[in-house]
C-alpha cells in the first residue's frame, strides 16, 4: 500500500508488559511527508506532529466513505441494542423496542424489553439489531 501526503491514516501502537502486549491504540492523523520507510503525521484535532514507520499505519480510503448515509432509525418492535458509557463503564442492553417517550424539554427516551422485564434508555443510544 502507497502512502502519499495528505493521506489520512491510522497510526497503530501498543502497551507492552512483562506478559507481552496488553493494549492496543489507535490515533486518526494526516500524512505531513513522506520518507524511505517513515512518514510524519499530525494527529488529528491537534497539532502535534510525531514519526512513524508507514507499517504502523493504515491508510483509509475517504472516497468509500458515503458521509451522508444517517442511522437507520428504529420502530417500534425492533431488536435494539443500547450501549453508553456510564462513569467509564460500558453498558450494554439488547432487547424489543416497545414505547417511545417524547416528552417536550427532556430527552427522547425508549423502553426496550430484556428478559420479561422493561428498561429505559436514551432513544440516541439505540441501534437496530434486526
Amino acid at each position: 500500500m502507497s502512502i502519499s501526503k495528505g493521506d489520512l491514516v491510522v497510526v497503530v501502537g501498543q502497551t507492552v508488559s512483562k506478559d507481552g502486549p496488553t493494549e492496543r491504540h489507535t490515533v486518526l492523523s494526516t500524512v505531513i511527508e513522506v520518507g524511505k520507510n517513515d512518514v510524519f503525521v499530525q494527529k488529528r484535532l491537534s497539532s502535534r506532529i510525531f514519526s512513524v514507520p508507514k507499517s504502523r499505519c493504515v491508510k483509509i480510503s475517504a472516497d468509500k466513505v458515503h458521509a451522508s448515509e444517517k442511522i437507520l432509525v428504529p420502530k417500534l418492535g425492533d431488536l435494539v441494542m443500547s450501549m453508553a458509557d456510564r462513569f467509564g463503564k460500558v453498558e450494554r442492553k439488547i432487547g424489543v423496542l416497545v414505547e417511545i417517550v417524547d416528552i417536550p424539554g427532556d430527552y427522547l427516551m425508549a423502553k426496550i424489553l430484556m428478559s420479561g422485564k422493561s428498561e429505559s434508555v436514551l432513544f440516541s443510544s439505540l441501534i437496530v439489531v434486526e
